[in-house]
């Protein structure tokens, strides 16, 4: 084989390496693949959330195939992830409150009120975990026909119904008011 091909196998390779290996992200490991509902998902972004000056948590999101639509990845009807990893201490209260507000802006008031239940069943799982820790990892996992599975620390916790629940719970990182734009362009791939 003539040398220069030879430096461009090894290159490609070397590269193919590179691209499965997992992210490091402010020190966080982010996995390159999840499984949610027996579904190999392949992760579609990530980034750093920050609040002010203040980096609060690693957001990963996982979907069946990549794609850098918001609303494509918000109403697919495939199973999705989205993986926060603490870079902080939050108390269970605080991250509910988040949430909420992350709704409120983009379903507004008449929506938060459509899912009372839904975000009741959130406040349980809070108020049972307390707070997250720096290097907790909180996953919420959509499965269309069932809703959003929430797993703190390794522990998952009953279902959250609901299709359109778990669509608008993700719209808080790719709606129309994400919780961060540059959030939201790393989530799509950026």
């Amino acid at each position: 084989m003539h040398p220069f091909k030879k430096t461009l196998l090894a290159a490609s390779l070397l590269l193919s390496v590179a691209a499965a290996q997992a992210l490091d992200i402010s020190g966080q490991n982010v996995p390159d693949k999840a499984d949610v509902a027996g579904q190999a998902l392949v992760l579609n972004g990530a980034g750093v959330r920050t609040k002010i000056v203040v980096d609060v948590y690693v957001a990963a999101l996982y979907t069946a195939k990549r794609g850098n639509e918001a609303n494509a990845v918000i109403r697919a009807a495939a199973p999705r992830r989205m993986e926060l990893r603490m870079l902080r201490e939050v108390s269970a209260a605080t991250m509910h409150e988040s949430f909420v507000d992350g709704l409120e802006d983009n379903v507004g008031k008449a929506g938060l009120k459509q899912y009372a239940a839904q975000l009741d069943a959130l406040d349980r799982v809070f108020k049972e975990v307390k707070t997250v820790a720096k290097g907790d990892v909180i996953q919420l996992d959509f499965v269309p026909g069932q809703g959003t599975r929430v797993t703190v620390r390794g522990k998952s916790y009953p279902v959250i119904a609901g299709d359109d629940f778990a669509s608008a719970m993700l719209s808080i990182w790719l709606g129309n008011d994400p919780v961060q734009d540059s959030l939201k362009s790393k989530l799509l791939g950026g």
